[in-house]
């Protein structure tokens, strides 16, 4: 309990601390954010949190296909109020969100705890690798802001940014070729001999769990539309200011990248996390300090509001929803 509450007083220090540290260096006022929201086209705002709610339809589609792998049939209903539900403990306990969705569906349709655990592990496996290639594509299409924002005196094409890590790439290819023997022996020894090994077998053997979907390629295609959702919502919101209405599709992704990396941050819902990378990301397209504070803090508002409205409406529906059996196709 102890440990428990000193995670949580932890979490909630580094989330103010970080939003006192974004608000304290752009000297915002109230009067900027008032000014802000009345030039905002609430018509894009609008299409953005549209566009949200339909990125949650297909994460509850996907998780679906991961349960029925084992036998398990909710129903979307079931499956789309416990993702709402983790998304919304989110903001209230840092990973509490896995916790709560997988609580909620032993609730609603008897799935045994662990074995959700195990499909919404899979699922945050499949993110990772997701993120870290929307970075790559992120430094390749955008090098050049990003070069210029962090490294102002180096003069370093893309091309040989390119470059660079295609040879890179075949040189580490080319030596675990060579020494795939004694990296497969101390592989084995790594994993079945050490708790990290353990855990990362454990991780591998949930990306290989995919392959047991009657459709992979449906997964694989609910993924890809969860993401493109995600740019979509963060592009349009982007549309709905005039400081930012210009910004490139590239920028929009650089946006997404920063706001997920901060939304994942151990801090509820990525509070001051998500400010910070947030404004970071419009620095590069140079929209100035107070504006940027205001476009994040207006960009995370509208997630959090949406989000705690759908989590509180989805948490009543769950205890109004009679409890089924899911192992009986619905």
């Amino acid at each position: 309990m102890a440990k428990s509450i000193l995670k949580y007083a932890f979490s909630t220090a580094l989330a103010f601390g970080l939003l006192y540290w974004a608000f304290s260096t752009s000297h915002i006022e109230w009067q900027d954010i008032y000014t802000s929201l009345k030039q905002a086209n609430y018509s894009w705002v609008g299409i953005s949190v549209g566009i949200a709610l339909f990125s949650h339809l297909l994460r509850a589609l996907r998780w679906e296909q991961l349960l029925a792998t084992m036998g398990y049939f909710p129903g979307t209903t079931r499956t789309i109020s416990a993702v709402m539900i983790g998304y919304f403990a989110n903001f209230i306990i840092p990973r509490m969100g896995e916790v709560s969705r997988c609580g909620s569906l032993q609730k609603t349709a008897s799935i045994p705890f662990e074995k959700s655990f195990g499909t919404v592990i899979t699922e945050r496996i499949v993110d990772l690798l997701s993120l870290l290639i929307l970075v790559a594509i992120t430094f390749l299409v955008e090098w050049e802001p990003i070069q210029a924002f962090l490294f102002p005196n180096v003069a370093l094409p893309s091309t040989y940014l390119i470059l660079t890590l295609l040879v890179s790439a075949l040189i580490v290819f080319r030596i675990i070729y060579i020494k795939k023997d004694t990296l497969f022996a101390r592989w084995d020894s790594f994993s079945t001999e050490t708790k990290i090994g353990k855990l990362v077998l454990g991780w591998v053997s949930g990306i290989r769990s995919i392959q047991h979907l009657d459709s992979p390629w449906t997964f694989i295609s609910y993924t890809i539309g969860i993401w493109i959702a995600y740019f979509a919502s963060t592009y349009t919101i982007l549309l709905a200011f005039p400081i930012s209405e210009n910004l490139s599709l590239r920028a929009g992704l650089t946006i997404l990248v920063m706001g997920t990396f901060g939304m994942a941050t151990p801090t509820q819902g990525g509070i001051g996390a998500y400010h910070k990378l947030v404004i970071a990301a419009l620095g590069f397209y140079l929209i100035p300090l107070k504006e940027s504070t205001v476009l994040a803090t207006f960009f995370h508002g509208t997630q959090m509001a949406t989000i705690l409205l759908l989590g509180g409406l989805s948490f009543i529906i769950t205890l109004l929803l009679p409890q089924i059996d899911a192992t009986n196709k619905q």
